[in-house]
């Protein structure tokens, strides 16, 4: 049986649950085994990789692209899968890594866009849901799961937002005024001294260590992943981000 190595990114689980989903979809022909890239060191050897993240303004996050740099020689010549996740759209979210991918000499022989739900919990105009609400748009995400698939199990090259218009739509309307700020949004996690109990949740559960308990109180630093994790997990929501108050509930996430 073939090997197939997973890496992914996930903030508050939309991403985690795709890849499970169409690795699940992929047992029959190959042997699949998913890594979160905040917890493994390197890529190990595979017939085929798949990398899966979620779209920050038409881009990938900083934790994957660190990943795949880091990998860059071991990356080298394998052929891989690229998933993203988004809430709406990204023009070419999957090829905004797929391209840094083939700079190091992999091939890209898919990719594919997920939309997922909504997890900025601090903007109003966005709407949260969550439980039975999140039904229609996961019943969504695991058929399209498994139509890309069929795809890669019938050796189909489909490359999703990797054409010229896509790219232009995704530099355009997101990515061009995204990266204008982007080291300015590193630094913009906010958290409330005033509500904050000190329990040390989101210092335990970042995926990068943005975030330390000193003097009893929960202290951002300088790197935030920007995933939206601590955010929806704070029990008193004492955490912010890109919105400037919560008039909604937090996001739990996707249920396996």
């Amino acid at each position: 049986m073939e090997k197939l190595k997973a890496y992914y990114f996930t903030g508050t689980g939309n991403t985690r649950y795709v890849t499970e989903k169409l690795c699940g979809y992929l047992q029959d022909r190959y042997d699949t085994e998913t890594f979160d890239v905040t917890k493994t060191v390197s890529v190990s050897s595979a017939d085929l990789l798949l990398f899966a993240f979620p779209v920050y303004g038409s881009s990938p996050p900083k934790p994957m692209v660190r990943f795949v740099l880091n990998n860059a020689q071991k990356i080298r010549g394998q052929e891989c899968i690229v998933i993203a996740t988004q809430y709406k759209f990204s023009g070419d979210g999957a090829a905004s890594l797929g391209r840094l991918l083939e700079k190091t000499g992999a091939k890209v022989s898919f990719a594919e866009h997920f939309n997922m739900p909504n997890n900025l919990s601090d903007c109003a105009m966005f709407k949260i849901r969550n439980g039975a609400e999140l039904k229609d748009t996961l019943e969504r995400a695991e058929k399209k799961a498994q139509c890309f698939a069929g795809r890669i199990l019938k050796g189909k090259k489909f490359r999703r937002g990797f054409n010229p218009l896509s790219h232009s739509v995704g530099y355009v309307c997101q990515r061009k005024w995204w990266r204008k700020g982007e080291n300015e949004k590193k630094s913009s996690l906010q958290i409330d001294a005033q509500k904050c109990v000190g329990c040390g949740l989101c210092a335990d559960r970042c995926p990068i260590h943005n975030i330390r308990i000193e003097n009893g109180k929960a202290v951002p630093q300088s790197d935030c992943a920007l995933c939206y994790r601590c955010v929806n997990l704070c029990p008193k929501q004492a955490i912010r981000l890109f919105g400037k108050e919560f008039s909604q509930p937090q996001y739990k996430g996707p249920s396996k």
